[in-house]
């Protein structure tokens, strides 16, 4: 149940930063410092999943596996991998159904990437699979490095 938890927490955060980043304008206006802004969601993204996986520590004397820090990582990731699609697909589709194709024109126009390549990239069955494979893999790494800093070694 905490990981379920943690893991819909987590997709409700990605739900949020964006909408918060539509409101101050990096899906229009500001486009051009979105893909650097964007990055500012791994912090609350590792302190999700750090609370996620120390919360609910029911170990003996409060030590934790590294195998078992690791498994409750990857559990928080699974719920919210799964749930990304939905966050995303309700964000394109019901709140802002111009966002994929400004991220289409500004990829041809300032990044000069060639027009049906960008329109393939930026098209909704991509995009919620893209969104969705990276979701995975970064809360995979993230969850490795928590792990290793978080669980005890044996003495």
């Amino acid at each position: 149940m905490h990981t379920i938890k943690y893991g819909i927490l987590f997709a409700l955060a990605i739900f949020l930063w964006v909408v918060i980043e539509w409101l101050v304008g990096l899906h229009d206006r500001y486009i051009r410092y979105h893909e650097y802004l964007s990055y500012f969601f791994a912090v609350p993204s590792v302190y999700i999943l750090y609370r996620g996986i120390r919360g609910g520590a029911d170990q003996p004397n409060g030590r934790l596996s590294f195998r078992r820090v690791f498994a409750k990582g990857l559990g928080i990731s699974l719920v919210a991998t799964c749930l990304c699609p939905l966050v995303w697909y309700v964000y394109c589709v019901v709140i802002n159904p111009a966002f994929l194709e400004h991220m289409t024109r500004f990829s041809i126009e300032v990044k000069e990437v060639d027009s049906h390549l960008a329109s393939e990239r930026f098209s909704l069955p991509v995009y919620l699979s893209t969104t969705t494979v990276s979701t995975a893999l970064t809360n995979v790494i993230t969850c490795f490095v928590i792990a290793v800093v978080v669980a005890e070694r044996k003495r």
